[in-house]
């Protein structure tokens, strides 16, 4: 697989539609939050790390999140080492709060997690 050929799988699912961003209450969050296993509140995101076996398997979770969010046409900021994925969610465009997008993110990623059964020993 080559550079190209992800990025053509990626574009391949772009959703052109422009998000309808709602910032979410502190009882919004909290309450999502409850509903998101390992997620928590870090620096004003929605921040969890994941924990892979390896680094392949962390690269094919990654590129399932980025699958996503490209459906959703919102995307986190990612952070990665050898075997740990960082994600954290914010909408910038509304000025760096927590919107409605980065919770439906969030459970989408959470989802695709569960559905792939990674073994996470340390989110």
């Amino acid at each position: 697989t080559n550079g190209s050929f992800i990025k053509d799988a990626l574009d391949s699912v772009h959703n052109e539609t422009i998000p309808n961003y709602v910032k979410l209450s502190d009882n919004q969050i909290s309450e999502a939050l409850e509903g998101l296993p390992g997620w928590i509140m870090l620096d004003g995101k929605l921040h969890k790390t994941f924990n892979f076996t390896d680094f392949s398997t962390l690269f094919e979770f990654m590129f399932k999140v980025a699958e996503v969010s490209q459906k959703l046409n919102h995307h986190p900021n990612m952070t990665s080492t050898w075997n740990s994925l960082t994600l954290d969610y914010d909408t910038w465009s509304l000025g760096h709060v927590i919107s409605n997008l980065d919770v439906k993110s969030a459970q989408n990623v959470e989802k695709t997690y569960q559905d792939g059964n990674y073994t996470d020993t340390e989110s």
